[in-house]
Protein backbone atom coordinates (compact mmCIF):
# COMPACT_ATOMS: atom_id res chain seq x y z
CA UNK A 1 0.00 0.00 0.00
CA UNK A 2 2.71 2.39 0.75
CA UNK A 3 3.95 1.45 -2.63
CA UNK A 4 0.82 2.53 -4.30
CA UNK A 5 0.88 6.06 -2.64
CA UNK A 6 3.92 6.79 -3.56
CA UNK A 7 3.48 5.83 -7.03
CA UNK A 8 0.30 8.43 -8.76
CA UNK A 9 0.78 6.20 -11.56
CA UNK A 10 0.29 2.86 -10.35
CA UNK A 11 -2.65 4.76 -7.97
CA UNK A 12 -4.20 5.79 -11.66
CA UNK A 13 -4.16 2.62 -13.25
CA UNK A 14 -5.27 1.21 -10.38
CA UNK A 15 -8.48 3.22 -10.25
CA UNK A 16 -8.87 3.14 -13.69
CA UNK A 17 -9.21 -0.27 -13.63
CA UNK A 18 -11.87 -0.86 -11.11
CA UNK A 19 -14.02 2.36 -12.22
CA UNK A 20 -13.84 0.95 -15.92
CA UNK A 21 -12.06 4.52 -17.06
CA UNK A 22 -9.29 4.72 -19.54
CA UNK A 23 -6.34 6.00 -19.53
CA UNK A 24 -4.95 8.33 -22.48
CA UNK A 25 -3.50 6.29 -25.06
CA UNK A 26 0.21 6.51 -26.17
CA UNK A 27 -0.84 6.45 -29.50
CA UNK A 28 -2.52 9.62 -29.61
CA UNK A 29 0.26 11.67 -30.18
CA UNK A 30 1.21 9.91 -33.14
CA UNK A 31 -2.38 9.98 -34.41
CA UNK A 32 -2.33 13.95 -34.43
CA UNK A 33 1.20 13.73 -35.68
CA UNK A 34 -0.07 11.55 -38.76
CA UNK A 35 -3.05 13.97 -39.40
CA UNK A 36 -0.47 16.51 -39.81
CA UNK A 37 1.23 14.77 -42.08
CA UNK A 38 -1.86 14.39 -44.17
CA UNK A 39 -2.27 17.99 -44.04
CA UNK A 40 1.39 18.52 -45.09
CA UNK A 41 0.59 16.53 -48.20
CA UNK A 42 -2.92 18.45 -49.03
CA UNK A 43 -4.80 14.93 -49.00
CA UNK A 44 -8.20 15.65 -49.87
CA UNK A 45 -10.58 15.53 -47.05
CA UNK A 46 -8.14 17.30 -44.77
CA UNK A 47 -7.82 20.95 -43.89
CA UNK A 48 -4.55 22.66 -43.59
CA UNK A 49 -5.67 25.50 -41.27
CA UNK A 50 -9.25 26.31 -38.94
CA UNK A 51 -10.61 29.35 -39.90
CA UNK A 52 -9.86 32.44 -37.50
CA UNK A 53 -12.61 32.33 -34.78
CA UNK A 54 -13.58 28.59 -35.35
CA UNK A 55 -12.52 25.74 -33.75
CA UNK A 56 -9.91 23.57 -35.89
CA UNK A 57 -12.06 20.86 -37.09
CA UNK A 58 -10.22 17.02 -35.94
CA UNK A 59 -9.58 14.74 -38.90
CA UNK A 60 -8.50 10.99 -38.70
CA UNK A 61 -5.32 9.64 -39.48
CA UNK A 62 -6.63 7.77 -42.80
CA UNK A 63 -4.45 4.26 -42.44
CA UNK A 64 -5.50 0.61 -44.06
CA UNK A 65 -4.77 -2.04 -41.90
CA UNK A 66 -4.23 -5.06 -43.72
CA UNK A 67 -4.69 -3.32 -47.18
CA UNK A 68 -2.89 -1.88 -49.90
CA UNK A 69 -2.37 1.65 -50.45
CA UNK A 70 -5.01 3.73 -51.93
CA UNK A 71 -4.22 4.76 -56.20
CA UNK A 72 -3.50 8.04 -56.03
CA UNK A 73 -6.33 10.23 -57.40
CA UNK A 74 -5.78 12.11 -60.31
CA UNK A 75 -1.65 12.00 -60.56
CA UNK A 76 -0.60 10.63 -63.94
CA UNK A 77 2.07 7.85 -64.07
CA UNK A 78 4.65 10.53 -66.00
CA UNK A 79 3.71 13.56 -63.17
CA UNK A 80 4.93 11.21 -60.32
CA UNK A 81 7.94 10.18 -61.96
CA UNK A 82 8.64 13.58 -62.83
CA UNK A 83 8.16 14.98 -59.25
CA UNK A 84 10.27 11.62 -58.38
CA UNK A 85 13.20 12.67 -60.37
CA UNK A 86 12.90 15.88 -59.31
CA UNK A 87 13.47 15.22 -55.20
CA UNK A 88 16.80 13.96 -55.49
CA UNK A 89 18.15 17.03 -57.17
CA UNK A 90 16.23 19.55 -54.07
CA UNK A 91 18.07 21.32 -51.29
CA UNK A 92 17.43 19.24 -47.67
CA UNK A 93 17.47 22.76 -46.06
CA UNK A 94 14.29 24.10 -48.58
CA UNK A 95 11.46 25.29 -46.10
CA UNK A 96 8.45 22.89 -45.69
CA UNK A 97 6.10 21.50 -43.14
CA UNK A 98 7.69 19.06 -40.96
CA UNK A 99 6.40 16.48 -38.59
CA UNK A 100 8.21 14.56 -36.37
CA UNK A 101 7.57 10.95 -34.99
CA UNK A 102 9.84 9.34 -31.80
CA UNK A 103 10.69 6.07 -33.88
CA UNK A 104 13.17 3.72 -32.02
CA UNK A 105 16.10 2.53 -33.00
CA UNK A 106 18.45 -0.36 -31.10
CA UNK A 107 21.13 1.31 -28.93
CA UNK A 108 23.63 3.06 -30.91
CA UNK A 109 22.77 1.48 -34.06
CA UNK A 110 20.62 1.87 -37.08
CA UNK A 111 18.44 -0.85 -36.79
CA UNK A 112 14.65 0.16 -36.26
CA UNK A 113 13.03 -1.53 -33.17
CA UNK A 114 10.33 -3.32 -34.27
CA UNK A 115 7.90 -1.87 -31.52
CA UNK A 116 8.40 1.29 -34.46
CA UNK A 117 7.33 -0.84 -37.45
CA UNK A 118 3.48 -0.18 -36.91
CA UNK A 119 4.12 3.45 -36.74
CA UNK A 120 6.43 3.65 -39.78
CA UNK A 121 3.84 1.49 -41.79
CA UNK A 122 1.03 3.90 -41.23
CA UNK A 123 3.69 6.53 -41.85
CA UNK A 124 4.08 4.58 -45.10
CA UNK A 125 0.40 4.39 -46.23
CA UNK A 126 0.00 8.25 -45.74
CA UNK A 127 2.63 9.45 -47.43
CA UNK A 128 1.21 7.01 -49.94
CA UNK A 129 -2.22 9.16 -50.58
CA UNK A 130 -0.53 11.50 -52.28
CA UNK A 131 2.82 11.03 -54.80
CA UNK A 132 3.79 13.90 -55.70
CA UNK A 133 5.55 15.30 -52.71
CA UNK A 134 9.09 14.94 -52.00
CA UNK A 135 10.09 14.08 -48.37
CA UNK A 136 13.36 15.63 -46.70
CA UNK A 137 13.33 12.52 -43.55
CA UNK A 138 15.88 13.58 -41.05
CA UNK A 139 17.54 11.98 -38.40
CA UNK A 140 18.22 13.85 -34.91
CA UNK A 141 20.14 12.79 -31.97
CA UNK A 142 20.32 14.70 -28.42
CA UNK A 143 23.58 16.31 -27.86
CA UNK A 144 25.25 13.12 -25.69
CA UNK A 145 28.41 11.53 -27.40
CA UNK A 146 31.06 13.00 -30.47
CA UNK A 147 29.09 15.09 -32.40
CA UNK A 148 30.40 13.50 -35.36
CA UNK A 149 29.50 10.23 -34.77
CA UNK A 150 26.29 11.61 -33.87
CA UNK A 151 25.72 13.00 -37.47
CA UNK A 152 26.85 9.86 -38.88
CA UNK A 153 24.30 7.93 -36.76
CA UNK A 154 21.62 10.01 -37.43
CA UNK A 155 22.17 10.15 -41.24
CA UNK A 156 21.95 5.71 -41.19
CA UNK A 157 19.16 6.17 -39.10
CA UNK A 158 16.97 8.36 -41.83
CA UNK A 159 18.67 5.96 -44.41
CA UNK A 160 16.69 3.07 -42.61
CA UNK A 161 13.37 4.30 -42.31
CA UNK A 162 13.79 5.60 -45.98
CA UNK A 163 14.43 1.89 -46.91
CA UNK A 164 11.79 0.63 -44.63
CA UNK A 165 9.13 3.26 -46.61
CA UNK A 166 10.45 2.38 -49.86
CA UNK A 167 8.00 -1.11 -49.59
CA UNK A 168 5.38 1.39 -49.54
CA UNK A 169 6.02 4.19 -51.50
CA UNK A 170 8.78 5.25 -54.11
CA UNK A 171 11.76 5.29 -52.32
CA UNK A 172 13.41 8.39 -55.01
CA UNK A 173 10.45 10.44 -53.66
CA UNK A 174 12.24 10.01 -49.89
CA UNK A 175 15.33 12.10 -49.21
CA UNK A 176 17.45 10.93 -46.21
CA UNK A 177 19.29 13.76 -44.60
CA UNK A 178 21.25 13.13 -41.02
CA UNK A 179 20.97 16.62 -38.82
CA UNK A 180 23.13 14.76 -35.66
CA UNK A 181 22.63 17.02 -32.36
CA UNK A 182 22.57 20.23 -35.23
CA UNK A 183 19.38 21.05 -34.27
CA UNK A 184 17.76 19.86 -30.81
CA UNK A 185 13.67 20.91 -29.85
CA UNK A 186 13.19 24.35 -28.80
CA UNK A 187 13.31 24.82 -24.63
CA UNK A 188 13.99 21.13 -24.42
CA UNK A 189 17.76 20.27 -22.57
CA UNK A 190 20.36 19.51 -25.73
CA UNK A 191 20.66 16.07 -23.79
CA UNK A 192 16.83 15.54 -23.50
CA UNK A 193 16.37 11.37 -24.79
CA UNK A 194 13.49 13.40 -26.83
CA UNK A 195 15.37 14.88 -29.28
CA UNK A 196 16.52 11.41 -30.77
CA UNK A 197 13.74 11.69 -32.96
CA UNK A 198 13.32 11.74 -37.36
CA UNK A 199 11.81 14.45 -39.31
CA UNK A 200 9.65 14.37 -42.24
CA UNK A 201 9.92 17.80 -44.08
CA UNK A 202 7.41 17.90 -46.91
CA UNK A 203 9.03 19.90 -49.50
CA UNK A 204 7.42 20.29 -52.96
Amino acid sequence: MKSIRRNPLIACALIAAFSGMSLPSVASEDSEKLEALQRALKVPGTESQAEPGKKKVRTRAIVFDNAEPAPAQGAPATAVQAVAKNCASINPDASGMAVDFAIQFNVNSATIAPTSESLLDQIGKVLSLNPAGCIVVEGHTDISGNAEKNTALSRARAESVVGYLSKSIDQARLVPVGKGSAQPLKDLDPRSPKNRRVVFKVVI
